[in-house]
């Protein structure tokens, strides 16, 4: 979720003061240690169940708009779309148990190195020794089943995104590829769980530079090479349109827009003057995530 954030923040431009305390804020509630034991503390329950889908949206909606910024309910639905989808694929390509654990941490290391400060940097440490200590105790038997039911709850979700796709790890049928061509496919097989917006981005820029560039581009639009020595001709438009409509119709597009977008407007910041009557802004902020805290806490 947070790289989701992080990256349409910078696509929109947004402040960097604004981006800065939005990824705190949501960092903030996301792992309080009130709310990572409540969820630790309910899994360990004789009754415990998982959390449906709509909980879990319920929840992460929450989450994701504690701070200034404000998501509407088209884009809140690409945000869940995007968490799981990644999600899904990272334990697609994982082999083992145990590497639900390695994900998670680089979950955490990537979250430490967004505009790093003091405070989230101990939230993090805190949730590592947390999960950790949970993890060991819970026994080989135990992780097998958490590993399992994290596979199997996603297996209800199958929407196709285009970073997966533009990267070749998604098939336009929604479906993962289990052995890829790409070189720097086993890179991000090593690192599961980095932020893929970052690497995409260094393999895009790379990509770009290769002279071949179009010839994929071509392939992926099942556009035929032109025979040796046959002159060009001019493209029917409509054609075309047709036939890129027929490959990549209904991919969740999630590249960023320039700040003047208005198909998009992922992130939504107020930006209404504060009148004299209003509380200071970090004490509304302090007590909305109070409430959120104690009320995701009682869950268990």
């Amino acid at each position: 979720m947070l790289y989701v954030i992080d990256q349409r923040l910078k696509a929109q431009q947004i402040a960097k003061d604004k981006s800065v305390q939005v990824i705190h804020d949501v960092t903030s509630v996301l792992l309080d240690p009130k709310f990572i034991d409540s969820l630790l503390n309910g899994s360990k329950h004789n009754n415990a169940q998982l959390l449906t889908v709509e909980h879990c949206k319920f929840m992460l909606n929450d989450i994701a708009t504690c701070s200034v910024m404000r998501i509407d309910e088209q884009s809140m639905g690409k945000l869940w779309n995007l968490m799981t989808m990644l999600y899904k694929w990272q334990l697609f390509v994982s082999k083992h148990q145990h590497h639900l654990l390695e994900i998670t941490f680089r979950h955490l290391e990537a979250i430490n190195k967004m505009y790093p400060d003091s405070k989230r940097h101990m939230l993090i440490d805190f949730t590592k020794n947390t999960l950790l200590d949970f993890w060991n105790a819970s026994g080989e038997e135990a992780q097998l089943s958490i590993y399992n039911t994290n596979k199997a709850w996603l297996e209800c979700f199958n929407t196709k995104i285009s970073l997966l796709i533009r990267l070749g790890f998604q098939a336009m049928d929604g479906s993962f590829f289990k052995e890829v061509d790409q070189e720097y496919f086993g890179d991000y097989v090593q690192t599961i769980g980095d932020n893929m917006y970052v690497k995409s981005e260094e393999a895009h820029q790379q990509s770009a530079r290769e002279p071949n560039s179009m010839d994929k581009l071509a392939a992926q639009l099942n556009i035929s090479p032109l025979p040796a020595g046959e002159d060009l001709q001019p493209i029917n438009a409509r054609q075309f349109q047709e036939q890129f409509e027929q490959a990549f119709g209904n991919v969740l597009f999630d590249e960023g827009h320039s700040s003047t977008s208005t198909g998009c407007e992922f992130v939504q910041l107020q930006t209404a003057a504060r009148t004299n009557t209003e509380a200071p802004h970090s004490r509304r902020d302090s007590i909305l995530n109070q409430n959120l805290i104690d009320l995701y806490s009682k869950m268990a």
